[in-house]
């Protein structure tokens, strides 16, 4: 009879773990997911501006905000930037306008980090980390 090897067994609490990293790793997935795909931001004097969160988007509200917040330092709060949102639709910012746009969609973003550390840190985790209501409106 051959020897058991009590070093490969693999344990309950070694499962639940298991378990545990999987869903911990698809929470980061579904947390990127929701930031790419953005969310809607409403501007003072600009209405609902739909804004997304790829990579190229953050770049470019980044660079948006920092000529925005260059102006505003220089008083210049009436140049026109224009903005082409998720929908390709164009909106025509001040400065202050851009400024609003590019701090409520940080907000929005912080909102989803903050929603997935959450999320991470409850017990039990869910069995369905991408049900809507765990996470904030878009």
């Amino acid at each position: 009879m051959a020897a058991i090897d009590w070093s490969k067994m693999v344990t309950a609490d070694d499962k639940a773990a298991e378990i545990a990293t999987a869903t911990r790793a698809a929470v980061n997935v579904e947390r990127e997911r929701r930031i790419a795909a953005g969310a809607t931001v409403t501007v003072t004097g600009a209405g609902a501006i739909p804004v997304q969160g790829r990579d190229a988007d953050v770049r470019n509200l980044q660079g948006l905000g920092l000529m925005a917040l260059a102006r505003v330092s220089a008083g210049d709060v009436a140049a026109v930037t224009t903005f082409r949102d998720a929908e390709n639709i164009d909106h025509a910012l001040t400065p202050p306008q851009v400024l609003e746009l590019v701090q409520q969609a940080a907000a929005a973003v912080e909102a989803i980090i903050q929603a997935s550390w959450t999320i991470k840190a409850m017990d039990p985790l869910p069995d369905d980390v991408t049900d809507d209501a765990l996470w904030p409106a878009a």
